[in-house]
């Protein structure tokens, strides 16, 4: 007699249960969109930001201090007096008779040395009282403003002088001086690259967008053509050769030059704008009207094709 429970199908393994969405992941979601969101602007304002400390720090207090012993030197500022000393000065961390707290400034204007017999000793104190006068005065007219706007002019005048031929020639002279220089020298170029292509005015100007077969025949790679080749290489071929610059995701300031057949180039009809967006996102940012006619989301090897 034959056993029925041989010929009975096993039983379907039961479909695992859909998890609800998680709280957790919807605040994630939406964290990291505003983030997204906020990112672009808040990096801007923080690099402008850093720009203007750097140079204050560097060109613009400098100007501010030379300024400040200028002026010392041509006597004490007459729209300033001890009550100024007392509200825009340092502090020291003692206190006077009426409670205010006193300053470095104030103790400098009435040290007992202005009173010196001595001219020689009185001398150097009314100096230092007109310094600390006129620290007060930058300090609560905000003239330490006028140091940065020297410091814009005078590199606006660098520039104009760098564009002419003196200014050229003096230039190339001052940086075969600092190639000299062992430590600088193994820097300086370095460092020139990078701010020559941040801030140069020659913009670099690519032709136009192309795919190319990259790092190997059946692998597509977005490139932006840049030009011909160098002679050396195209004297070695007998194609004629053309210059690509394949950037990198997500970074598309780096990437690979590289030089390739003109026939194994395919030009895209997208603008620098879309490609470079393209690569940024990975390819999750596509043009429109480069879509693939009923393009489908690609799936994993064995995954189901069911909705």
């Amino acid at each position: 007699m034959t056993d029925p429970s041989r010929n009975t199908a096993p039983d379907p393994e039961p479909a695992a249960p859909i998890e609800p969405a998680q709280p957790m992941d919807d605040f994630k979601r939406s964290f990291f969109r505003g983030l997204a969101a906020l990112l672009p602007t808040l990096l801007t304002i923080a690099l402008l930001i850093w720009a203007y400390e750097f140079v204050d720090s560097h060109i613009g207090q400098p100007i501010s201090r030379g300024l400040l012993y200028f002026f010392a030197y041509t006597g004490s500022p007459t729209f300033v007096d001890t009550d100024d000393a007392l509200e825009w000065g340092t502090p020291i961390g003692t206190w006077l008779s009426d409670g205010r707290e006193a300053t470095e400034e104030y103790k400098v204007i009435n040290h007992k040395a202005l009173q010196s017999a001595d001219d020689s000793i009185r001398k150097r104190a009314e100096h230092q009282r007109d310094l600390a006068l006129w620290r007060i005065a930058f300090a609560k007219y905000k003239l330490h403003a006028i140091g940065f706007l020297i410091a814009i002019i005078l590199v606006y005048f660098l520039g104009f002088f760098l564009a002419s031929f003196l200014g050229r020639a003096t230039l190339r002279i001052v940086e075969n001086l600092i190639g000299r220089i062992p430590l600088v020298r193994a820097i300086y170029p370095n460092i020139k690259q990078v701010t020559d292509f941040l801030l140069n005015e020659r913009q670099f100007e690519f032709s136009g967008v192309v795919a190319v077969q990259y790092p190997r025949k059946g692998v597509w790679a977005i490139g932006l053509l840049t030009g011909p080749p160098m002679k050396a290489i195209q004297d070695a071929e007998d194609r004629e050769l053309v210059t690509i610059f394949v950037p990198s995701s997500p970074t598309p300031v780096t990437g690979y030059t590289i030089t390739a057949p003109r026939d194994d180039v395919l030009v895209l009809d997208m603008s620098i704008d879309d490609a470079l967006r393209f690569t940024i996102s990975g390819g999750v940012i596509m043009p429109g009207a480069m879509m693939a006619a009923n393009a489908q989301p690609p799936r994993l090897a064995g995954e189901s094709t069911d909705p």
